[in-house]
Parts: C-alpha cells; sequence; structure tokens
C-alpha cells in the first residue's frame, strides 16, 4: 500500500491519463461516490464508469439534473489498465467487484476521505485525507492543481457530492465554502436552485419512513447530551442524519438485510472535538464484530457486514462506546 501526497496523486492523475481508465466507487453508490468518480473521468482520453451494484435515488437525481446519460457498467470492462475507486479506502466496501479483480494485474488507485483501514489492503496507491469533507472536495482540488476547469456536468455532479457530504455544513470549512462558491458559477445554476433539489430528491415515501422511523425510536438523556437511536427500514445513514438535524447530539440507527447488517452512527459537530471522540475507530471495531468493515469520520462513521448474528452485541458496543463519551 502506498500513501500519496496531493501532489503524488496529480502525477499519478497524468501518467493515467493514455491508458484505458476504469472508474468505480463503493457498493449502494452515494451522490459523492458516484459524483466525483464520473467528474474526475472527464480527466480521460479512454475511460468507464462501473458500478459494483446500484447506485442510491438521491445518486440517480444528480445524474439526471446534470444530464449525465451514459449507461454505467456492471462488469468489469475487460481492457482496463488502470482502476480508480472514490469515496472508500478498502475492497471490502466494492460489493461484487472484489471478485472481478482476483486477477487484475493493473495498477489500483483509491481516492478518499475517511479513516483509513487497519492494516495494509495490498499492493495499491491510495490518496487519503480526512481534512476533506468529501471526495468531491479533492477531485475538485485536483481539477485545480492540474489547471482544469470543469465542465457544467462536472461542476454540478462535485457541487452536489460537496454538500452532500457537509452534514448540512455541520462539518463544513472555509474550504468548503470557496469551493461551493466557484462550483456555482461553473454550474449556472443559484445555491437555492440546488437546495431544491435536495429537497425534492427525496421521494414523500420516503420522507414519511424517515419520520416514523424517528418517531418509533428511543430518545436519551446522557449526561448534557441527547442520544437517538432505533431501526430505520431502509437507510440507516438518513435517519441518523435527520435524528441531528432535529436536535439530537448523537444518533445510531441500524437495517438489518436478508445479507447483511449496517449500523450509522452520528455526532454533532463539534462534539468530536470537545469530547476528544472518533466515530471512525467505534465503526471499526463494530465492523470487525460483524464478520464486515467499518470507519469513516469523527462525527458520521458506519458499519456492515453479513455478520447478523452479533448485530445485538454490536448495537451495544456502539451505544456504549457513545454513552462513555456523552458522559465525559
Amino acid at each position: 500500500m502506498e500513501l500519496l501526497d496531493f501532489r503524488e496523486l496529480a502525477n499519478t492523475i497524468k501518467s493515467f491519463q493514455g491508458k484505458q481508465v476504469t472508474l468505480a466507487f463503493h457498493s449502494i453508490g452515494d451522490s459523492d461516490g458516484v459524483g466525483s468518480a464520473i467528474a474526475l473521468s472527464s480527466l480521460f482520453k479512454n475511460s468507464r464508469i462501473m458500478t459494483p451494484d446500484f447506485i442510491t435515488h438521491n445518486a440517480r437525481e444528480l445524474l439526471l439534473l446534470a444530464g449525465y446519460k451514459e449507461k454505467l457498467d456492471t462488469k468489469f470492462p475487460p481492457n482496463t489498465e488502470v482502476l480508480i475507486i472514490t469515496d472508500t479506502n478498502n475492497f471490502y466496501e466494492l460489493g461484487k467487484l472484489t471478485k472481478s479483480l482476483s486477477d487484475f494485474t493493473g495498477e489500483i488507485l483509491f481516492i478518499d476521505h475517511h479513516l483509513l483501514p487497519k492494516g495494509d489492503i495490498g499492493k495499491v496507491k491510495i490518496f487519503n485525507n480526512e481534512d476533506y469533507n468529501s471526495t468531491s472536495s479533492i477531485i475538485y482540488d485536483l481539477f485545480l492543481e492540474m489547471g482544469v476547469e470543469p465542465t457544467r456536468q462536472a461542476a454540478l455532479l462535485l457541487l452536489d457530492g460537496i454538500i452532500a457530504d457537509s452534514a448540512e455544513f455541520r462539518n463544513a470549512t472555509k474550504l468548503t465554502f470557496r469551493q461551493i462558491s466557484e462550483l456555482l458559477g461553473y454550474s449556472g445554476k443559484s445555491f437555492t436552485e440546488i437546495l431544491e433539489f435536495f429537497h425534492e430528491s427525496v421521494p414523500l415515501e420516503r420522507r414519511n419512513s424517515l419520520i416514523n422511523e424517528i418517531q418509533n425510536s428511543k430518545l436519551e438523556t446522557v449526561g448534557n447530551y441527547l442520544l437517538i437511536y432505533g431501526i430505520a427500514e431502509s437507510h440507516a445513514n438518513i435517519a441518523a442524519d435527520m435524528a441531528i438535524r432535529i436536535g439530537a447530539d448523537a444518533a445510531l440507527f441500524w437495517t438489518i438485510r436478508k445479507e447483511e447488517f449496517s449500523i450509522s452512527a452520528r455526532l454533532r459537530p463539534p462534539l468530536d472535538k470537545r469530547l476528544n471522540f472518533h466515530l471512525g475507530t467505534v465503526m471499526q471495531v463494530v465492523g470487525e464484530m460483524i464478520s464486515g468493515n467499518g470507519g469513516g469520520h469523527p462525527c458520521a462513521a458506519g458499519a456492515y457486514g453479513p455478520g447478523k448474528e452479533r448485530s445485538e452485541e454490536a448495537i451495544k458496543k456502539a451505544l456504549r462506546e457513545i454513552r462513555k463519551a456523552l458522559n465525559g
């Protein structure tokens, strides 16, 4: 595993520009993963976009907004010389794509902004910087480093990814606002139009389900803080986000599907600094407990894996660590 700095990342991208490049993202690709991969693809003459399985409803709406009409590959292109994977830093989150890579001898590059996994993941290159609030933010800085102006389409994709991963600007930095301002200029959209897109991209039925999930969750006072936790019908991360949005200081939601257990945790920024607490490290442990993978940011993290038989134990572990942090 070779860790790259930003200049090395730019030089690596330049070295790939004459090759057959496939870009992918994590399983169940979200707006940041999908948008950053497609925007980055515009830097290459010969590139394909592959999805490990399917992309979220919000990501599909984003592609419509940006006017992206190309079909996403669901099988690994056989002529691939280079694989670039955005918005994750490990193979476990690649779903079915992982099996396709067993015989791949080309170069692999991860570009991500989450907590690095423990141990060495093999002969790959990784640019990973938690100071960025999204992979889209990294890709936009890469455009600037290489002296390339993003197209209107790329600007919309990156703009959406940055806003989507900013937790409604709770983890925003000066860089976030500068990039949003510049990308709005390239996109031809107003900030109001972008915010309206975010509201309308969540279907009415889904908003209704989210409200019910919050109503059926448990509310607990821990020290001077409010903790909300419970089961989510399909998207634990969205339920956890909503809980923070309506006033919780910490939130934990989980989903149990036929094939796996997933869990998402949130903390209201800047409590991570005040409490000296990193949710990503907690989710790494939880991921191991469920025979899967976990990690993330100090205030937003998750885990998922096939070990559903240990789901109750994993939930208790996560709640115990969060309560301990909130109690000081």
